[in-house]
């Protein structure tokens, strides 16, 4: 009854991303007193919109009478990635109250609205629009941070998200001609449409070798940029992922080396962003392993694992921004002994790098039960294991890593610490409490995903596993402390072998442009010269003659020099041809 109430008004069919980005035009025109009222009432009204939908929801768009976009179609997967979302752009706006121009407040609320776009688009051609746009929206929360360092990050940013966002767009042309405009699952497909879908989704997946810009571009992003990109944009990439290429085995090994491989990168970062953003690419690799099982429980794995990862990653995220605001450093080497000095962002912190290692009864712990039961009721052992041991990775680098150094570890550092505004507190707290439900109370988690698998992650195999996971990695940190200890060192990655060839390639064309361009320049100025002056006095074309004759040729004809009679004919001609171009 109500929702056929709600259909009859029109209700259940309002856009939750177009109300936020609409909300963040606004934000982005109207004065700067207002931006704080907007910013919070955005997601508000963009969750009152989300609630009011239901899987008979529609918002169909005619282009012409046979071609049209579908703006919103609604399921369970839907509605799980809508909900977190919904949440997360809540707590990111609380959390930037203070430290967001009205600019980057509008923008950022435009770039979280473009993404829930995506995932409300109810077929390819809304999904490219909606996806393009938050590749723009996104890049300008990197120049917003206006330094030298984050304009190029953002420049290499927007460069290979074009490149992505380019080769999905094709690909989704050939999908389209193939399939039509709706969604399906393409993974048993192996034509040209299915490795440039794979690839351009593969970029904002951060699968490699198209990760580099994760970590180059989270770090040098503003404060909560960095919430905001870290929460949105590889999250929708994953929700593409399960939507084309659910079932894709080959994506198994990659996603379960992708994880390793990101944990073992985080272990070397001095840096906590870009530390934390090494993790994120580890924690996606676990969701492409589950999902390219393609069973029920490995796509409500992957689905589980993000809604889980976009809130304590975010906690983790919000935490690092306030260590940043209130010391203004980010290495771990020039931090330490800061639970006492911040010991809300100390506990938060700690509950949330709890969960994303899987401690028992933390989020982590739930959803990660989907993921490896997955793997092991598909048989993969070795991607198991190599899930398992990115776990170990994680334990180290966070759980243990910056705890220690950052917060409760001895240091002999008197580090002068600013208070951070009551907003970023209550944002931190808010991502913590949600946290802290997810893992105490699985099945409110398990209920939302797309085919509501429910399994019982508290079995004593389960705990007994991840506590042994815990001593493993807990004592060798403990015996090998001072190993640990972070220092700085360059780390390479795969953005290494194209990111210096391509500059070379760049700047070699551009020399070549310009020589041919310079060329041009030189010798059709002289030309014009040339012809200008030889024109007006045709005497220049005899002087130099070895012919006496020539030289000794006249040109005048009743006093009148024939240049003159030569631009009086051109003159006449030009005006000739201007009077026929009219008529």
């Amino acid at each position: 009854m109500y929702p056929e109430y709600l259909s009859a008004i029109g209700l259940d069919n309002l856009h939750p991303g177009m109300i936020m980005m609409l909300f963040g035009m606004l934000i982005w025109v109207l004065p700067e007193f207002m931006r704080r009222f907007l910013s919070i009432l955005a997601p508000i009204c963009a969750g009152i919109a989300f609630f009011l939908l239901n899987e008979d929801s529609r918002f169909t768009y005619h282009i012409t009478d046979n071609l049209k976009v579908e703006l919103i179609k609604v399921d369970r997967m839907t509605l799980a990635f809508m909900l977190v979302f919904v949440i997360i752009s809540l707590i990111a706006a609380i959390y930037s109250l203070e430290t967001q121009d009205r600019k980057e407040s509008g923008m950022s609320a435009f770039y979280a609205g473009s993404i829930m776009g995506i995932v409300l688009a109810g077929d390819s051609i809304a999904f490219i629009v909606f996806w393009e746009i938050s590749a723009f929206a996104s890049t300008y929360l990197i120049f917003a941070n206006k330094k030298r360092r984050s304009s190029k990050s953002a420049f290499r940013y927007i460069m290979m998200h074009g490149f992505g966002g380019n080769m999905l767009l094709v690909g989704i042309m050939m999908h389209i001609a193939k399939y039509g405009t709706e969604f399906v699952n393409i993974s048993s497909a192996r034509d040209i449409s299915f490795w440039l879908v794979l690839i351009g989704v593969a970029v904002n997946a951060a699968i490699p070798p198209f990760n580099g810009w994760l970590s180059d571009s989270y770090p040098e992003s503003t404060i909560s940029g960095t919430l905001y990109m870290g929460s949105f944009t590889t999250k929708a990439a994953i929700y593409a992922l399960i939507r084309f290429f659910a079932g894709t085995e080959f994506l198994i090994w990659v996603g379960a080396i992708m994880a390793v491989y990101a944990a073992c990168m985080a272990i070397m970062e001095n840096d906590i962003r870009r530390l934390l953003s090494y993790h994120i690419v580890s924690q996606l690799g676990m969701m492409v392993a589950a999902l390219a099982v393609g069973s029920d429980i490995g796509i409500d794995g992957a689905s589980a694992h993000a809604v889980t990862n976009i809130m304590f990653k975010g906690v983790l995220i919000m935490c690092a921004g306030a260590i940043i605001y209130a010391t203004g450093k980010s290495k771990i080497t020039e931090l330490g002994g800061l639970w006492k000095k911040m010991p809300i962002t100390s506990i938060c912190f700690l509950v949330a790098s709890l969960a994303i290692a899987g401690l028992p009864f933390s989020s982590g712990f739930a959803s990660k039960a989907l993921v490896t039961e997955s793997l092991t009721e598909g048989g993969y052992t070795i991607p198991y294991l190599l899930v398992t041991a990115a776990g170990v990775g994680t334990l180290l680098s966070i759980t243990l890593k910056i705890n220690y150094f950052v917060f409760f570890g001895k240091t002999d550092r008197d580090i002068d610490v600013d208070e951070i505004p009551n907003s970023m507190s209550i944002a931190i707290a808010l991502g913590t409490i949600v946290t802290l439900f997810l893992g105490i109370y699985p099945d409110a988690l398990y209920n939302y995903t797309t085919h509501a698998t429910v399994v019982n992650p508290f079995t004593i195999h389960h705990i007994v596993e991840y506590i042994a996971i815990f001593i493993g990695g807990t004592i060798p940190f403990v015996l090998y402390i001072k190993k640990m200890a972070p220092h700085d060192e360059i780390s390479l990655d795969f953005d290494y072998f194209y990111r210096k060839p391509l500059k070379n390639f760049i700047e070699g064309i551009s020399k070549a442009i310009y020589k041919v361009m310079q060329f041009f320049d030189n010798h059709i100025l002289k030309g014009m010269q040339f012809m200008g002056s030889h024109l007006s006095n045709p005497y220049l074309w005899t002087e130099n003659s070895r012919s006496i004759k020539i030289k000794n040729m006249s040109f005048e004809n009743e006093n009148r020099l024939i240049g003159d009679v030569i631009q009086a004919g051109v003159t006449a001609l030009c005006i000739m041809m201007i009077i026929i171009k009219l008529i």
